[in-house]
């Protein structure tokens, strides 16, 4: 079985936790099948990492000059690349698809697997966010319908085409019911978490973090994700203000302009002496991240639309307690005895369960280490990687089960095309 992973994505956003759970399951899968990864990028190049042959293939808009005075929400469903014609030309049995936007390119690779005859399978990466996209942004009636052509409506076809779905959690039923997708078509194949963050950091990487971020020997309160609005960061700020005791707040992660920042603290009304107990990190290493986790006392994460995030995984790694949302798959991820979560869009909510975990250092620490245990026990890439190959091997038999269907129709067809004429006249 030859497998082409595909991880769609646009060079406005290089990094997501999309794309890296695409990147390190199929190089789990690597290790079993044979399979190669095609990206979409800013540039062309190839390269091999332990046997796993990794294609970025250069994505543009096709606006040419226009590019640069296009908004940044016009030019990201516009973006594509040569992946597709990449599938009739490497003899692949099945193509896995990660990631979904921009919506148009994952589409019409999608129609490309069909008029092939490739099976395709689709990784939930992103599922819940863009089931509901326009809500969770907060966009008006233009952009909301913006969003169901450029978004909505290419989303939902090419969920339809799938032949397997590999749903990364038991949250997703009624979700992916909804779209149509049937029980039997589903397949749980959940993210792992990187196995960096299992390792303990060096004392020099702690002391580093330490004194760069300015972080104190108080509880600290760890937020780190991409800093889209949908991603709870200001709820977690306005939630600060009803913290009780002594405490310090870590917002990380990278702004898309310096003045984001400013933003953020106005539209939460934080006033100035709380302001002096944030500190915002910026972009981060990944040796900055895990001493940031283990420096931190909880991991607060109020976000409005995700599906299985993997910065939870990696808190949970590092032995951080979480306080999160209902929202997707988190309650997959987070079960009542690694943390609380609360409803979304809750500041009070949120203030409440981080004040819950601040005030019992007992019930804090037991949540942490059943975190960490249940992250060893049930999200590694090993595991969810012989699990996509079952899932693969699903799809292929069923492709193959439906070309003898056609086959047998077609030779019935053929026997009666092949009969002696009658005269009729």
């Amino acid at each position: 079985m030859r497998v082409l992973s595909v991880i769609i994505a646009h060079p406005l956003r290089k990094v997501s936790g999309a794309t890296n759970a695409g990147r390190q399951l199929t190089e789990a899968v690597s290790r079993l099948i044979d399979i190669k990864l095609a990206i979409m990028s800013d540039e062309d190049n190839t390269v091999v990492a332990e046997d796993l042959v990794i294609r970025r293939v250069r994505s543009s808009t096709r606006l040419g000059m226009l590019e640069h005075l296009m908004p940044r929400f016009v030019k990201v469903p516009l973006y594509d690349s040569k992946i597709p014609e990449m599938v009739g030309e490497g003899g692949y049995d099945l193509v896995h698809i990660h990631n979904l936007v921009p919506t148009l390119a994952a589409a019409r690779l999608g129609r490309v697997c069909q008029r092939l005859g490739i099976p395709y399978v689709i990784s939930t990466h992103g599922f819940f966010e863009l089931s509901s996209y326009a809500e969770i942004n907060g966009f008006g009636r233009v952009k909301s319908a913006l969003v169901d052509i450029a978004i909505t409506r290419p989303f939902r076809r090419v969920v339809a085409g799938a032949t397997r779905i590999l749903a990364l959690s038991n949250c997703e039923g009624d979700l992916l019911s909804g779209m149509g997708v049937s029980p039997e078509q589903i397949d749980i194949v959940t993210n792992g978490v990187n196995e960096f963050f299992l390792a303990q950091p060096k004392e020099h990487e702690i002391r580093a973090a330490r004194d760069k971020f300015a972080i104190g020997a108080g509880p600290a309160l760890l937020f780190m994700g991409s800093l889209h609005a949908y991603k709870g960061v200001g709820v977690f700020l306005q939630a600060l203000a009803k913290v009780n005791g002594p405490f310090q707040a870590v917002v990380a992660g990278r702004f898309k302009h310096p003045k984001e920042a400013e933003k953020l603290l106005a539209g939460a009304n934080i006033s100035a002496e709380l302001k002096s107990r944030i500190v915002f990190t910026g972009g981060v290493t990944d040796e900055e991240l895990r001493a940031l986790y283990h420096l931190a006392n909880l991991f607060v994460y109020p976000t409005m639309g995700d599906t299985l995030p993997l910065v939870i995984l990696e808190a949970m790694a590092c032995g951080l307690p979480v306080v999160s949302t209902t929202v997707g798959g988190i309650p997959y991820e987070v079960p009542a005895e690694c943390g609380i979560l609360v409803p979304p869009g809750d500041p009070q909510a949120t203030a409440e369960a981080v004040n819950s975990m601040l005030n019992s250092p007992g019930r804090r620490e037991l949540a942490g280490a059943r975190a960490r245990a249940h992250v060893l026990n049930t999200f590694r890439w090993d595991a969810s990687a012989r699990c996509a190959v079952a899932a693969y091997q699903k799809a292929v038999s069923g492709k193959r089960m439906n070309y003898t269907a056609a086959e047998q129709v077609t030779r019935s067809r053929g026997s009666e095309t092949n009969r002696p004429a009658v005269d009729r006249r």
